[in-house]
């Protein structure tokens, strides 16, 4: 028998994906998603108010931390980003991604909901757009 799915908690809009919230919490929040093939997350980007890992269950992701070359994280793999840490990520692949998302403190959702609304659903981000955002949420671009 296949385990249920958990009901979200809330639906957050992510450029051409959507974050399904699982749990939230002052400490922690989780939330799971599905990577499109081709997806590009936000430029590379230093969070300094939050801690942030993502876990991919199934297929899977080019990820960037630091100024490290881009490496392939495959199912069953976890990319940890400490506050302060320069990343980003992208499903170089033909194939959906699905992973779960971790962030502490539970309010980086708010960078999260900001951020997945200035994404469009296909095209390049404006640079300007995200900055501000980034900056809202004691994040930069790191470009």
């Amino acid at each position: 028998m296949a385990a249920e799915t958990p009901e979200p908690l809330r639906l957050i809009s992510y450029g051409r994906a959507t974050l399904r919230v699982l749990a939230e919490s002052q400490g922690l929040s989780i939330g799971e998603m599905d990577v499109p093939a081709g997806f590009l997350s936000p430029p590379p980007a230093i969070h300094n108010g939050f801690d942030e890992a993502i876990y991919v269950v199934s297929g899977q992701l080019t990820v960037v931390k630091g100024h490290d070359h881009a490496r392939k994280v495959t199912a069953g793999g976890l990319f940890l980003i400490p506050r302060g840490t320069r990343h980003a990520f992208a499903n170089e692949t033909d194939e959906p991604a699905h992973i779960l998302g971790m962030w502490s403190p539970g309010s980086a959702l708010r960078f999260v909901t900001d951020i997945g609304a200035a994404l469009p659903a296909s095209g390049y981000p404006d640079l300007a757009v995200l900055g501000d955002v980034y900056r809202r949420h004691h994040s930069e671009l790191a470009v």
